[in-house]
């Protein structure tokens, strides 16, 4: 199988064999460039040098679903193709939120990631700087600590908001860094950090590129 990549702001997220792993934009064209590889990217300024690599894929030009909107990512119209109708976020720099029914995107938003939002309570006061998010009980209001009640006030708002959108109880499904963390406030949540990827192998077969 070749290699699929999802290029990201920060890294490519590498999908082979089974596995995934992040390396770096330099890593990707020093050891990639003569390899055939399919791609998907949001990283606007390698988009020319991602043009002249006559080998490499760009499976974007191929992916066309009803109901989106100019601009909208190219990483969040994929995700949609992974499964069937569901409720799909892909929780990493920022959270996306989206709904996809009977082959129509039907809407979506856009939160910070978690990683922003403890960055921005720690500029509000050194006090508020937490490194992790503590466990924390959604139905009652905590009481025993700065960290407990700031992780209450970050995963909360986001949980709730991801429970009012999906009204008609869809499957939901998570992805990204802290997808797996979201997921497990969630009922009936699916994590699976190769989603991306299964909507990515869906449109190579389709397109037969």
């Amino acid at each position: 199988m070749f290699p699929f990549f999802d290029i990201g702001n920060r890294y490519a997220h590498l999908y082979l064999n089974g596995s995934v792993k992040n390396i770096s934009h330099k890593e990707l064209f020093e050891n990639y460039s003569d390899r055939k590889i399919y791609y998907i990217n949001v990283k606007h300024s390698i988009k020319s040098d991602l043009k002249k690599r006559k080998l490499w894929v760009d499976l974007e030009p191929f992916v066309n679903i009803k109901g989106t909107y100019k601009g909208m990512g190219i990483d969040r119209k994929v995700l949609l193709l992974s499964r069937g109708n569901g409720i799909y976020i892909d929780a990493g720099s920022a959270i996306t939120i989206d709904m996809y029914c009977d082959g129509e995107y039907q809407g979506g938003t856009i939160l910070p990631g978690i990683w922003s939002i403890k960055k921005s309570y720690a500029q509000i006061s050194p006090l508020l700087e937490i490194e992790s998010l503590s466990s924390v009980n959604l139905s009652v209001l905590p009481n025993s600590s700065t960290q407990e009640t700031l992780s209450y006030g970050i995963i909360a708002p986001i949980v709730a908001l991801i429970q009012k959108i999906n009204s008609d109880n869809l499957p939901i499904y998570c992805c990204g860094g802290d997808g797996e963390l979201l997921a497990h406030y969630l009922e009936f949540a699916e994590y699976d950090n190769k989603l991306v990827f299964q909507g990515m192998y869906k449109v190579m077969k389709e397109c037969k590129c």
